[in-house]
């Protein structure tokens, strides 16, 4: 085989392998009644440039609120004890701000090689972004937020069965 056939072939495999991935991240959705949204507190430097733990909080819950994704007070075991947590990190550099927007589902989960009856928790959705801001626009990072949140809203419309409208 010559260098273009290999390099065609990685890239079908690459593009399969990625495919694969994200069906699996979806399918890890599927059934969950509902999640116990978890926020990450925000460093210093974000609250400073004017964005709140609580009003993170109150974007991501009022989003899947908007989707009709049911928010748990706590997590709950008959969902695997689903957990949405959003991360929000940023490091300074050269005056300006390189941010991280984490949305991961955990999850209690089995491992199947093993028969051991008590689950642990596991990543089995995730995305993230990263961007730059400057330390009096940290309110830029809810663009990115709410896009990383509408990929989870998605994801779970795309397994789970919208509730009905009573008649």
């Amino acid at each position: 085989m010559n260098r273009r056939h290999v390099s065609g072939v990685a890239i079908i495999l690459l593009l399969a392998s990625v495919s694969l991935a994200q069906t699996q991240q979806r399918e890890s959705l599927r059934g969950l009644s509902g999640v116990y949204v978890y926020i990450h507190p925000l460093g210093k430097d974000v609250e400073a440039g004017g964005l709140a733990t609580s009003q993170i909080e109150k974007a991501v819950q009022a989003q899947l609120r908007d989707a009709g994704i049911t928010l748990q007070d706590e997590p709950q075991p008959a969902d695997g004890s689903a957990n949405l947590v959003v991360t929000i990190d940023t490091v300074k550099t050269q005056g300006v701000y390189l941010y991280e927007v984490e949305v991961v589902l955990l999850q209690e989960v089995h491992l199947a090689r093993r028969q051991v009856p008590d689950p642990f928790p596991s990543e089995t959705w995730g995305t993230k972004v990263i961007g730059l801001t400057t330390a009096n626009r940290m309110d830029l990072i809810l663009e990115p937020l709410k896009s990383t949140v509408a990929g989870f809203i998605a994801d779970y419309s795309a397994v789970n069965a919208k509730p009905r409208a009573p008649n």
